[in-house]
């Protein structure tokens, strides 16, 4: 897996210096040379966790670096849900068995929302908070249904989007960007701050923690936003 990733990005470099010589030959040759690698890359099943991680962390990577091509981020968020569908998705639905088994815990704490480490997305819809697992490079990995309906989108379109596009880049700079370096180290963190949501002033209580996949890889932050009136104004106004 690693030397089809390598091959990869030597063959982007080289066709990032034909765009820069203006060399359209070389430039058509290189684009067909890397379609079948990105397809191989993506459509191999990987069993180990090593190849795995490496698949995903490609991925991530890609999207960095056409991070200002929209097509590009279009293709490349719908090549990492790919992976999710492939490997996470079955580990969920492993997790939702499991819980659904006589005598499971069916309890909808907010602390509790991973089975055996693994994601529960059916929990993950049921309660009311919004929550996302942010990726080490700050990409949108995992979102749940409240999460998306406050961006008007559905979830795969949140998938592969940088979180500084739904936070704001100062908000992400000033708040964000340290607390989420903070998870991707294996610290937990919180933080409070206001926002605005149909003209109204709403207080957001956000959560982070490291969170793992079933075979311990870390896959990112997983970010738990609880929604807040802001009682403050209400104070004051009266």
């Amino acid at each position: 897996m690693q030397a089809l990733i390598d091959l990869f990005w030597s063959k982007h470099a080289e066709l990032l210096n034909a765009i820069d010589r203006g060399d359209a030959a070389a430039m058509a040759r290189l684009d067909r040379e890397l379609d079948p690698l990105l397809k191989a890359i993506f459509e191999s099943q990987a069993s180990d966790p090593a190849s795995i991680q490496a698949q995903f962390q490609f991925a991530l990577d890609l999207l960095n670096e056409e991070a200002d091509d929209g097509g590009c981020v279009r293709r490349n968020g719908y090549l990492l849900q790919t992976l999710v569908e492939r490997y996470v998705s079955p580990e969920i639905q492993q997790s939702g068995r499991r819980r659904e088994q006589p005598g499971a815990d069916t309890g909808s704490a907010i602390g509790d929302v991973t089975v055996g480490g693994v994601l529960d997305d059916a929990l993950l819809n049921r309660i009311s908070d919004r929550v996302m697992v942010i990726a080490p490079g700050y990409r949108v990995f995992y979102s749940n249904e409240m999460n998306a309906s406050r961006h008007d989108l559905p979830r795969e379109a949140l998938i592969g989007r940088h979180i500084a596009e739904l936070v704001g880049i100062h908000r992400f700079r000033q708040e964000f960007k340290e607390n989420l370096d903070r998870c991707f180290a294996g610290e937990s963190a919180a933080f409070t701050y206001a926002d605005q949501l149909n003209g109204q002033t709403i207080v957001i209580h956000c959560r982070m923690s490291p969170c793992f996949s079933g075979s311990s890889q870390l896959i990112g932050a997983l970010v738990v936003m609880q929604e807040t009136a802001d009682r403050r104004r209400r104070s004051s106004a009266a």
